[in-house]
């Protein structure tokens, strides 16, 4: 997966993924979904959703496509949210009231300098 160029996303469009864009030399500046510049975190921000119950299984899908896996019990529901860059959920935050605990990135998102400490600037700002 590191070294893909696009995929399909669920709705059958055509992704450029952070490799091919890095590869590509230059930031275009057209906020692409998988932008390794900063651009689209820069121009659209980081945003949070909730997870209720009816979630988990996506919170299941993402951790299970990183080997992990997260017992519900020990985490408070308003302790787990899902990340979205330009309305795409890309991850999961497991947080405290200070600090994020834990991130979690879909794949084609681990590439694209998403730090825990960018994460919290946006979360706790």
């Amino acid at each position: 997966m590191d070294k893909e160029l696009t995929y399909l996303n669920d709705e059958g469009n055509t992704v450029f993924t952070s490799f091919f864009l890095k590869n590509r030399k230059f930031c275009c500046k057209t906020a692409c979904l998988h932008c390794p510049y900063g651009f689209t975190v820069k121009k659209h921000g980081i945003q949070f959703l909730d997870v209720i119950d009816n979630d988990r299984t996506k919170v299941d899908a993402i951790l299970e496509e990183n080997s992990l896996t997260l017992d519900y019990s020990t985490f408070f529901p308003d302790n787990i949210k899902f990340i979205k860059i330009k309305d795409v959920i890309c991850g999961v935050i497991l947080k405290n009231h200070l600090v994020v605990k834990q991130m979690i990135l879909l794949p084609h998102f681990q590439n694209q300098g998403i730090s825990k400490e960018l994460v919290e600037s946006y979360y706790f700002s």
